[in-house]
């Protein structure tokens, strides 16, 4: 199984990273892919709209701190006592991870390199998904570079607004560093827009237009999906009854949206793949 790791971030809170992470992970679901969600924030948003409690669970950070085995940590769509959605899988988070800091601090733990602190746990579950998503904290934490360092695709989100907008070049310049440093199969897969207006304002065509002229591929087409996530209350409802949207109401456009999304992701790795390995083979043929 050809395992894509893909890293949803902004380092900015509120841009609706935890919930694209949730349904972008369901809409990939639908189609058949298994995924698994590995809960990088010691909120632990991710785990508790699943569901999960932060106590009584094997988290990430156990996995990170080689207590326990990545395989250990998993909460599956065939645990009796959560109820996670057909084909999607779960590594939680808790608040343990705010103690990363004093774990790398012990003498006996002095020779961890912290950047590289998630190569082992995605070294195992490779090759027994098809999407792994990390879903990484708001701001810049222990975790955040190493999500980094491991993915083969950063998906962005941004509300159409001045501070969420500066905050993907903050984005843009870790996935360049990540790239520097060992991980040169990261590539920036797109950007999606959430929290959208509507009807939309002139401020939020504003952002829109500014995004679409500012990030773009070297096709020149721009990285924003063409699928908008627009402002709506069934999200949180959903979050507050502990479902994603998907099963809280199948019906609404935002599911919609999301389904659309996954189909571009899909689409957009799939021509990307291809063009990575004719440029393989055209090194190869000389």
């Amino acid at each position: 199984m050809n395992t894509r790791v893909i890293v949803i971030a902004n380092q900015k809170g509120g841009v609706g990273k935890t919930t694209n992470t949730i349904h972008i992970a369901r809409s990939l679901a639908e189609l058949g892919k298994k995924c698994l969600i590995i809960d990088l924030d010691s909120s632990a948003g991710a785990t508790t709209t699943l569901g999960v409690p932060t106590i009584g669970w094997q988290t990430i950070f156990e996995v990170i701190s080689g207590e326990v085995e990545a395989e250990e940590a998993i909460i599956t769509d065939q645990d009796g006592e959560v109820p996670l959605p057909h084909n999607i899988h779960l590594i939680p988070a808790s608040p343990k991870l705010n103690e990363l800091d004093s774990f790398l601090n012990r003498d006996e733990n002095l020779g961890i390199v912290a950047q590289d602190l998630m190569l082992a746990p995605i070294r195992a579950v490779r090759g027994k998904y098809d999407y792994v998503l990390l879903d990484s904290a708001p701001l810049v934490t222990k975790t955040t570079f190493p999500a980094y360092k491991v993915a083969d695709y950063a998906i962005l989100s941004t509300q159409l607004e001045k501070l969420s907008f500066e905050r993907l070049d903050s984005a843009i310049k870790l996935i360049s560093s990540a790239q520097r440093n060992g991980n040169n199969r990261l590539s920036l897969l797109g950007i999606v827009v959430t929290m959208a207006p509507q009807p939309s304002t002139r401020l939020a065509m504003h952002y829109l237009d500014l995004i679409d002229k500012t990030y773009v591929g070297e096709d020149g087409a721009p990285y924003r999906f063409d699928s908008i996530i627009h402002r709506n209350v069934a999200i949180q409802e959903a979050a507050t009854a502990r479902q994603t949207l998907f099963e809280y109401d199948p019906a609404h456009r935002v599911v919609q949206s999301y389904r659309a999304i996954a189909q571009e992701i899909e689409d957009r790795i799939k021509r990307r793949e291809l063009k990575l390995n004719d440029q393989t083979q055209q090194v190869a043929n000389g």
